[in-house]
């Protein structure tokens, strides 16, 4: 098992320059990006970056509610929604703040993406199949021994790790195609 500290990823500017984002675990091959997760940062009216070839899922996770503008329809991102990296996607916030979203982000031609909201099971390890949970629970939560914080990356590992509490996640999962 292995934690990626929210806190330990410094942000860094969208590659449209139009927002920041915390890139918190990242997969490569020799032709770049295989998959990413991250949260980023949105502070009003922006543009999203195009990513030719990827399939994105993203899901608020705090401030004003987003909405997107894609394909000239309004979504509000209440759950997981996937869209096309290359689609022209806009973001407005419906009132003031800073609003944070999760980012999973695949090369279409390698994985099929999931994202789901779910609640752990206190005394129950978590499913060793997923590929990362963040946590979302804003009070701390104890694996064996490891304290973890609001947004920190659980990668789960040959060994399941077992949680303290109840607690609120969401699980991805990175399918080969």
């Amino acid at each position: 098992m292995r934690i990626i500290r929210f806190a330990d990823c410094p942000p860094a500017p969208w590659k449209n320059g139009a927002g920041s984002t915390r890139e918190l675990w990242r997969l490569e091959d020799a032709d770049g990006m295989l998959a990413r997760i991250s949260v980023a940062e949105i502070t009003g009216n922006q543009p999203f970056s195009s990513f030719p070839g990827i399939d994105r899922i993203i899901l608020q996770l705090d401030g004003p509610a987003m909405v997107l503008s894609l394909a000239g329809k309004d979504h509000h991102i209440a759950t997981p929604f996937a869209f096309p990296g290359e689609a022209q996607v806009s973001c407005h916030l419906s009132g003031s703040g800073v609003a944070h979203d999760l980012n999973l982000m695949v090369r279409r031609d390698r994985f099929v993406p999931r994202m789901e909201l779910e609640t752990s099971v206190a005394g129950e390890a978590l499913d060793p199949g997923a590929t990362a949970f963040l946590m979302l629970a804003s009070a701390q939560l104890v694996l064996p021994g490891i304290p973890v914080e609001r947004g920190d990356l659980i990668l789960p590992g040959a060994k399941a790790p077992i949680l303290d509490r109840q607690v609120p996640l969401v699980r991805m999962e990175l399918r080969h195609k």
